[in-house]
């Protein structure tokens, strides 16, 4: 019996053993860590395959019932002038949906990265800033991006002010050359 402390306590103080250990431990940890981050990730993947399905079939929707909307504006008998103002709204309205529906299902694997790498850099930014600095970065015109996320020029112009300072950008940097020169320095 005291042989087997004596092996014991060996043990205890032969530091290689020691450290192996500690590595062990450490490698299962970070396993699990990563494991964990991976299990988070596909659940996120997930839910944002869902919202997409979710935007794309209400875009779907909006866009047919557009198509309807214009189909009875051209069949009406009125003032020609009051007419093509109609169907002009009708199809910049189409138009958008349109826009909106490819920006929706052309993410790409690198503009996937590069949101993933810019919301890494910048955890404050909220989803909507992360989808507008998408749009900036792919070289989408304010109005072009106001349109898409549903709000007026103006507001997206707000908008911008508060994701210039979110970004940490000086007075005269530009948003558009920071997100360009972020997504090639990857």
């Amino acid at each position: 019996m005291l042989s087997h402390r004596i092996h014991y306590f060996e043990q205890l103080n032969n530091p290689h053993d020691n450290t192996m250990k500690t590595e062990a431990i450490q490698n299962q940890k970070s396993t699990l860590d990563l494991e964990k981050e991976i299990a988070a990730l596909k659940t996120r993947v997930a839910t944002q395959d869902m919202e997409l399905t979710r935007v794309s079939t209400a875009i779907a929707e909006k866009t047919n019932a557009l198509r309807n909307l214009l189909d009875q504006i051209h069949a009406l008998e009125i003032d020609a002038n009051v007419k093509r103002l109609m169907t002009d709204s009708c199809l910049n309205l189409i138009e958008t949906e349109t826009i909106e529906k490819r920006l929706n299902i052309e993410l790409t694997e690198t503009d996937s990265f590069f949101l993933s790498k810019l919301q890494k850099k910048h955890p404050n930014l909220n989803q909507r800033e992360l989808r507008i600095s998408l749009l900036v970065k792919l070289n989408y015109d304010t109005i072009e991006i106001a349109r898409s996320v549903g709000i007026s020029t103006r507001g997206m112009e707000s908008i911008r002010y508060r994701m210039h300072k979110k970004l940490g950008l000086g007075k005269h940097q530009s948003i558009k050359t920071y997100l360009s020169d972020l997504s090639v320095s990857f």
